[in-house]
């Protein structure tokens, strides 16, 4: 019985981790020259590439270190695509925050959904900060 138990979980552990490595898109390279944010999640500087996971609406950020974040998203409409893939980044008094990414000729966007940020947030000293990728 307990190594019908063990073969059980085994068997869990297994799928739950292909979920997060099968049907990715790898879409840029980008190098942040700033720590940021993503989704709550301390970042430093440094190379990332990101991609899109095919399951719900999820991009993966993988550090150089090959740690892996996963961020959530909300689709967005842009009206111009853009020329290039690029990240698009919130600038204030508490730091960097990733807020979009963006694919080279897409009109949609991902928008960074932030777990704690309060919707009718007034921020009165912001900026927008872009890093342009690398490599697609």
């Amino acid at each position: 019985m307990n190594l019908m138990r063990m073969f059980a979980v085994a068997a869990l552990l297994a799928s739950s981790h292909l979920a997060y490595g099968q049907d990715e898109t790898k879409v840029m390279t980008v190098n942040v020259p700033f720590a940021f944010t993503a989704a709550g999640v301390s970042l430093p500087a440094g190379r990332y590439e990101l991609s899109r996971v095919q399951v719900g609406q999820l991009w993966k950020l993988r550090t150089y270190a090959h740690m892996d974040i996963y961020v959530k998203i909300t689709p967005r409409e842009l009206r111009l695509a853009p020329a290039e893939s690029q990240l698009v980044f919130d600038h204030d008094a508490t730091g960097y925050t990733l807020r979009q990414i963006q694919e080279r000729a897409q009109t949609d966007v991902a928008q960074i959904v932030e777990p704690s940020r309060a919707k009718a947030r007034n921020i009165p000293a912001q900026e927008v900060a872009l890093v342009r990728a690398q490599s697609r």
